[in-house]
C-alpha cells in the first residue's frame, strides 16, 4: 500500500472512531409503503416494504442505510430494488435524510406503442421524512427520482419517479 493510500486509510479510520465515539444511538427502522413508480408513460403502484439502519449522535447528525423493495402490483407485477446511503437530522421526534441511491429492477413498462419488460440498473437520488407520533411508531414519507438504464423494445433510458408513503416502526439497540 501506498503512502497516500496509507493516509487515506488512516484518515477514514479516525473520522469514523470519532463518528462512532460521538453517536447517540443506533437504530433500526422499518414499515410497509404504498405508493406509484412510474417508468414509462404509466405510473403504477406498488407495496414497498423497507428497512433502514440508522446512527445519530448527540447533535442531531444522521447516517442512513435504507432498503426498499417496490413490488408492483395489479396487472403489471414486478420489482424495484433500491439501496441508498442518506445523510440528514434527526430530532426525538423525526428526521429528514437526503443521499444517493442504487435500484435493480425487472418491471412492466409502457411507451407510446407498446408495453415490455424493463430490466436494468437505475443511479439517482432519494429523500425521506419521517415523524413518530407515538413512541416507536411514525409515517414516512419518502420520494426517489432514479434514472433507468435497461433493455426494451418500447421503452427508453429515462427517469424513473417514486413516492411512497406509510407506517414505520423504531427500534433504539444502543445508547451511550
Amino acid at each position: 500500500m501506498g503512502r497516500v493510500g496509507s493516509r487515506r486509510w488512516l484518515l477514514g479510520l479516525a473520522v469514523l472512531s470519532v463518528f462512532q465515539a460521538r453517536a447517540e444511538a443506533f437504530e433500526v427502522t422499518s414499515g410497509v409503503s404504498l405508493g406509484g413508480i412510474q417508468i414509462g408513460t404509466e405510473p403504477q403502484l406498488a407495496a414497498s416494504p423497507f428497512l433502514g439502519l440508522a446512527w445519530r449522535t448527540e447533535g442531531g447528525f444522521l447516517l442512513q442505510v435504507h432498503h426498499m423493495l417496490s413490488i408492483t402490483i395489479g396487472r403489471r407485477v414486478g420489482v424495484y430494488d433500491r439501496t441508498a446511503l442518506d445523510l440528514g437530522y434527526a430530532w426525538k421526534t423525526g428526521s429528514v435524510t437526503i443521499g444517493p441511491s442504487l435500484s435493480l429492477y425487472s418491471v412492466m413498462a409502457c411507451g407510446v406503442r407498446a408495453c415490455d419488460r424493463v430490466n436494468g440498473i437505475a443511479p439517482g437520488g432519494h429523500a425521506q421524512t419521517v415523524w413518530y407520533f407515538a413512541g416507536r411508531l411514525g409515517a414516512a414519507v419518502s420520494a426517489s427520482v432514479d434514472w433507468a438504464v435497461g433493455e426494451s423494445r418500447f421503452v427508453s433510458d429515462g427517469p424513473v419517479v417514486m413516492a411512497t408513503v406509510g407506517p414505520i416502526l423504531r427500534f433504539e439497540v444502543g445508547s451511550q
